[in-house]
């Protein structure tokens, strides 16, 4: 749940959301353990005007696959290159090293690409209805 602030045009919102106990753990969205409230575009599906609480959701699937993109691919990546290296090299240093250079080039591409998760409409949250206040 969460409150307009801003309607930036006809398909997106900013959406002033409140953290609750099931993000505790989590910190997909950069919220951290302090912060209380967190800003976030989202696609404006229900027409919410400024001042209105509403419902901001993202699918549990999509959240799971940015977080497969972005811990498991440079993890199995280390794993792998250093597995493979410390067979050819029988050398602990340079399979570190070469393990966390694949890591290291792994990031760079997902960050090079970042656009195309922020523009895919899988991984924005979207506001799926007015919750009414008495």
């Amino acid at each position: 749940m969460g409150v307009v602030t801003n309607v930036l045009d006809d398909k997106n919102a900013m959406v002033l959301v409140k953290r609750h106990s099931s993000c505790e753990n989590c910190n997909a969205c950069k919220m951290g353990r302090e912060e209380k409230t967190l800003e976030v575009e989202a696609i404006n599906r229900a027409q919410a005007q400024v001042g209105q609480n509403v419902t901001v959701d993202l699918e549990h699937q999509n959240v799971l696959k940015a977080a497969f993109i972005i811990y498991l691919i440079p993890l199995v990546t280390l794993i792998f290159t250093v597995a493979i290296t410390i067979t050819i090299f029988d050398n602990e240093l340079i399979s570190a090293l070469v393990g966390f250079i694949s890591m290291a080039i792994v990031f760079l591409v997902i960050k090079k690409n970042e656009h195309k998760f922020k523009d895919n409409e899988e991984y924005i949250p979207v506001i799926t209805e007015i919750i009414e206040t008495e």
